[in-house]
């Protein structure tokens, strides 16, 4: 399983490192794409993240997913992103996986990628969304695409991605390594 990450300055970091984290000790290859081209990114509260390479470097079809942790600015900066859209629109249409969390599917609607959906978002965001169903659930599974609330709820959101993604006993053996309730 290879996961693209897009990260661009602004990003929740909570919503960034523990998925990320909670993917690589699950055995994902996650490749963390810089949406600028910087090799640190600035996080929404002072965090800088190395990246593994530059967005427009990579091919999306090379990847089994992306991910787009939230973050009011760095959201702002995704949806300005053409680069980003596409990756979003090319890995849905090839039916990868599209995973997002906090104010970042917001991202996703904008690509037109939850119209048919039941999804969930950051309280207040879901006004931006265009979506089969908003739900208030932590965390939403509707086919290959799976939201999550926001930092409160990264923890869930990663383990279950792995539960969906890689099987429920692969998610229980990270949940025991870290002690998650």
């Amino acid at each position: 399983m290879q996961i693209l990450v897009l990260l661009a300055d602004g990003f929740e970091e909570t919503e960034f490192v523990v998925p990320v984290d909670l993917w690589r000790r699950a055995g994902f290859k996650v490749t963390v794409a810089s949406l600028s081209g910087a090799d640190l990114v600035d996080g929404l509260h002072g965090i800088k993240i190395q990246a593994d390479v530059a967005l427009d470097k990579l091919e999306p079809t090379d990847f089994d997913g992306v991910f787009l942790p939230g973050g009011g600015v760095g959201v702002q900066n995704l949806k300005a992103s053409s680069a980003v859209e596409n990756t979003i629109c090319t890995l849905n249409d090839d039916n990868k996986w599209v995973l997002a969390i906090c104010a970042a599917p917001t991202v996703l609607s904008k690509a037109h990628v939850l119209v048919d959906r039941k999804v969930t978002c950051y309280p207040g965001c879901e006004v931006d969304l265009v979506c089969r169903k908003f739900s208030e659930e932590r965390v939403v599974v509707d086919g290959n695409v799976i939201t999550s609330r926001g930092p409160g709820s990264a923890e869930e959101f990663a383990l279950k991605c792995i539960a969906v993604i890689g099987g429920a006993e692969l998610a229980e053996k990270v949940k025991k390594q870290i002690v998650a309730r």
